[in-house]
């Protein structure tokens, strides 16, 4: 799996990417950063750099990659900080291993990520046309109008593009199968869930439906953000969550 590590001070960082996104999405994020926070990304597999999986797998062995990259680089606990899937792989990480997690901030994500037919009918689209067929009308479920409009949109709509299909399809199954509704109550550490007011994949109710049922939970919705706020606004991304270590740190 290819990581992306930061050695530094304070619990660690550590950031778990979008469907179709690779490390880079948190980019911006990290550059916002204090230059001496200690941080990890990775890809998950079958994306970015990382080899995709020559068979399925579920949402618990994502988040075991998850684990074993924090193993790997020396990190005990951390601060687990997921979009979307990455914020469903966050949430089974605090409930397999909570003695490594020190807080949780789940962006644009929920307990289950929509209905499994919904994700079916998208695996067989993409197996029939591939992936840079389905990108362009992802773009609007990704990204609010003021990001749609911006130079750099196209950028990300390449690298949904350029995402490998099997390692795509393979995430997309993974997501479809998980649901961990019931459980959410057993989540006990300090979470901070963000939305975004035109979110089309993770609507501003089912982000506000997550907050409202995990123990511990702060809500923060940024205004003019769809899916992927770390990309859309990393600055007010970054105070929202250097708002909610600092708080949980003291």
């Amino acid at each position: 799996m290819h990581v992306d590590h930061r050695a530094g001070s304070g619990v660690p960082l550590v950031f778990v990417n979008s469907l179709g996104t690779d490390l880079r999405m948190w980019d911006a994020v990290i550059a916002a950063l204090p230059e001496d926070r200690a941080c990890l990304r990775m890809d998950k597999r079958g994306h970015g750099l990382s080899e995709t999986a020559p068979q399925g797998y579920g949402i618990p062995d994502l988040a075991e990659d998850v684990l074993a990259a924090m193993t790997g680089t020396g990190i005990d606990r951390a601060i687990i900080v997921g979009c979307s899937i990455g914020g469903l792989i966050a949430q089974h990480v605090a409930l397999m291993a909570p003695e490594r997690v020190a807080g949780l901030v789940l962006s644009n994500t929920a307990s289950m990520l929509g209905a499994a037919e919904g994700w079916h009918t998208r695996i067989q689209a993409v197996r029939e046309n591939g992936m840079a067929a389905m990108a362009e009308g992802i773009m609007p479920r990704w990204f609010g109008p003021k990001m749609l409009a911006d130079r750099t949109a196209p950028l990300w709509r390449t690298l949904l593009a350029r995402t490998d299909q099997e390692g795509y399809i393979a995430t997309c199954a993974a997501i479809a199968g998980t649901d961990i509704t019931e459980r959410l109550g057993e989540i006990t550490q300090s979470a901070l869930v963000l939305g975004g007011k035109h979110d089309l994949a993770t609507p501003p109710d089912m982000v506000e439906a997550l907050a409202r049922v995990l123990p511990r939970a702060d809500l923060v919705m940024f205004e003019d953000t769809g899916h992927l706020p770390a990309i859309e606004a990393p600055e007010a991304f970054t105070r929202a969550l250097m708002t909610f270590v600092e708080r949980i740190s003291a």
